[in-house]
């Protein structure tokens, strides 16, 4: 039996990243996040890897966050103040600068830390069968480092009605929200997750790599920031050579062959 926490497997351009500790909820602590980081950096390193799916084993939580029985021993709740950067926060910066697309299949509840996996990742698909909370108030914390990826997601009012009362929303609820983009039945939840990377491993890598690097660099400029960044960033994505490939299939009425550079 693999003491692994985190398991990775990479198959026909799909990395499919899954948190692997079912008996315990799928809890993050230092181990763990360490195996997300490791398998996340190994994702985006291989040029093989064109989409990445994020999960939890089992069918009772995607994740339960943070790890409350690690407690100082590698909990997400305490860290060597001595030193810049928490490993939770590392996790959310490789996911926010990962420029392949992250799904997350969210195939059972996402508490605390979970929800803000689920907030991290570009697309979500939630089993009608979950819950998403942020409960930290019930134990006496808040929910900090999650705060800034949640804050880009979830409606003001709505997350700090999430943050302040720790009340559990139901998947229909997290569709309603904007949380997710997809709510299925368990058993079609996997349809669903493959309906997406065979979409979009059949589009051009560079344009979607450039193109997520493009969205996530104007998030916080200004609009004529934006505009100036828009104005650099489309000659370039127009000089690559899918984008040559992609107008001459159009034009001789043909499926690409996509190169990724």
């Amino acid at each position: 039996m693999s003491d692994k926490n985190v398991l990775l497997e990479i198959s026909d351009g799909v990395a499919k990243i899954t948190i692997d500790n079912a008996e315990k909820r799928n809890p993050l602590n230092v181990p763990t996040v360490g195996e997300l980081i490791e398998a996340f950096e190994t994702a985006q390193n291989d040029d093989n890897v064109l989409v990445i799916v994020l999960t939890g084993a089992g069918d009772r939580a995607f994740c339960a966050g943070g790890d409350l029985k690690a407690g100082k021993d590698g909990g997400p709740f305490t860290g060597d103040i001595s030193q810049p950067g928490h490993f939770v926060i590392r996790l959310f910066t490789l996911m926010e600068t990962c420029n392949k697309p992250i799904i997350g299949r969210i195939n059972g509840h996402a508490m605390g830390g979970g929800a803000g996996l689920v907030c991290a990742c570009d697309i979500a698909v939630m089993s009608n069968t979950a819950r998403i909370a942020t409960p930290e108030v019930k134990i006496g914390l808040f929910p900090m480092m999650i705060m800034p990826q949640m804050m880009r997601v979830i409606p003001r009012r709505r997350l700090l009605e999430m943050y302040i009362t720790g009340e559990p929303w139901s998947a229909e609820q997290a569709l309603e929200y904007g949380i997710v983009n997809y709510v299925t039945e368990p058993d079609a939840l996997d349809a669903k997750v493959a309906e997406l990377t065979d979409l979009i491993t059949a589009r051009s890598p560079s344009a979607v790599r450039l193109g997520k690097y493009s969205y996530h660099a104007m998030q916080d400029m200004t609009i004529e920031q934006q505009f100036r960044f828009a104005e650099t960033m489309l000659p370039r994505i127009a000089t690559t050579e899918d984008a040559r490939e992609g107008f001459s299939a159009f034009l001789e009425k043909r499926a690409p062959e996509w190169t990724g550079r």
